[in-house]
């Protein structure tokens, strides 16, 4: 868990943090082959796609509020319901600029269909 762990964190850091992110996740699948042998592959794998699955709600909610939050700042008073229709087909369409999910869009990560 530690080595997906490092392995999540170096995605998202600059050059030097990634590289230490990336030792320490070698360090740790290095111990742990070790430790398993023959059992290694198939339960890292099983491992790290259940921890990829993993939605964290607080990233969650963060990332939508972060998109939400330039257009709140502009509004005077409370938005309209239309007003947050048009920020949520923004958010679904709209592609991601980095990361894994690179040139996707939610609506399509979710749907299947570009």
């Amino acid at each position: 868990m530690l080595a997906w762990h490092h392995e999540h964190l170096s995605d998202q850091s600059s050059a030097k943090p990634k590289r230490s992110h990336q030792q320490e996740s070698q360090q740790g699948l290095d111990v742990t082959e070790g430790l398993l042998e023959n059992q290694f592959e198939p339960l890292q794998a099983m491992v790290f796609e259940k921890l990829d699955a993993i939605v964290h709600a607080s990233s969650l909610v963060e990332r939508i509020h972060a998109c939400i939050r330039p257009s709140l700042q502009s509004s005077k008073g409370p938005i309209t319901q239309e007003t947050f229709n048009l920020i949520m087909v923004y958010h679904h369409h709209r592609r991601y600029k980095s990361g894994k999910r690179q040139g996707k869009a939610p609506i399509e990560l979710l749907t299947g269909e570009a």
